[in-house]
């Protein structure tokens, strides 16, 4: 009989322990959403996020177009329009047939590297819906690295005001 009677106490014993109560659910609720109208403002909106992801988007595009003229001896463009025509946006080139930097010819564009074609950006489509760049610059580097146009040229991207800035001398892209 006393090895029914505990074995009764034990499950009892368990049984209470098992669960939260309704109380305990609805004040951690309470709770989680008193941390959720303090934290969602300070998390910013989407399109300050993506033109974040956009600026260092922008950076490696122009550590790879330095890259691309320390590699092939040639010097590369980058120009950024900020005007919608032809197209708010930026562009990588080079000169490789002599003819002037005032026409592209064929593959004078830089390959992207993520393999889909040219690395050419058009902002206010798709992905870049709402995304500015400003000033309207030429950035171009020698086979050096260094910058022989553009040097000391801050960006500004918006929404966000994030930055890259070109260093003169060296070429560092921050």
């Amino acid at each position: 009989m006393k090895l029914e009677e505990r074995t009764t106490g034990c499950y009892t014993e368990t049984m209470n322990r098992a669960g939260f109560t309704l109380i305990e659910l609805v004040m951690v609720i309470v709770l989680l959403g008193i941390l959720a109208v303090y934290a969602a403002p300070k998390l910013g909106s989407i399109s300050t996020v993506k033109a974040s992801a956009f600026a260092d988007k922008l950076r490696a595009d122009i550590r790879y177009a330095q890259t691309l003229a320390m590699s092939s001896g040639m010097r590369y463009r980058i120009y950024v329009n900020t005007a919608p025509s032809p197209a708010s946006g930026y562009a990588v080139v080079n000169d490789s047939n002599a003819d002037g930097w005032g026409t592209t010819g064929a593959g004078e564009y830089a390959k992207d590297p993520s393999g889909s074609g040219n690395l050419s950006v058009t902002l206010n489509t798709g992905d870049y819906t709402g995304i500015t760049i400003s000033p309207a610059a030429t950035i171009e580097f020698d086979s050096l690295g260094k910058p022989t146009l553009g040097g000391g040229t801050v960006l500004t991207v918006s929404p966000g005001g994030a930055t890259v800035t070109i260093t003169a001398q060296t070429g560092a892209v921050n």
